[in-house]
């Protein structure tokens, strides 16, 4: 695994950490937050085998789905999982008129954990 890949996905997990620490405490919007986090520094990982290091959140979501969600190479629900994230974090945030609550919150920390595992395997096979 390149080194900028493994830093991400250390990153992530210290989100994901975070994110149930927060979930547990009962503020769902922190949780979202670092949820989404952890899986725009997976996408982030991702990308980085192919060379790209997009900043923005929109940046990597596009980047991602022209990458990744689009061609097949990884689970294309992954991006609409990013994309959902993304918008449970705008939410949180005050940006959208969506609830949030302590069950939305809790399913993005899951697939975020998947998607961690996801793509730990894509970054074996992927160095």
């Amino acid at each position: 695994m390149r080194e900028r890949a493994a830093q991400l996905v250390d990153g992530a997990e210290r989100a994901i950490v975070s994110a149930h620490r927060e979930l547990q405490a009962g503020d769902a919007e922190a949780a979202s937050e670092r949820a989404c986090v952890a899986m725009l520094r997976l996408a982030k990982a991702c990308l980085d085998v192919d060379g790209l290091a997009p900043g923005p959140a929109q940046a990597v979501c596009l980047a991602y789905g022209s990458q990744f969600g689009r061609t097949g190479r990884l689970y294309s629900a992954y991006h609409r999982w990013l994309l959902d994230a993304t918008d449970l974090r705008k939410a949180a945030g005050g940006d959208l008129n969506l609830a949030v609550d302590l069950e939305s919150v809790t399913s993005v920390l899951e697939r975020a954990e998947i998607f961690r595992d996801a793509v730990v395997r894509f970054l074996e096979r992927n160095p």
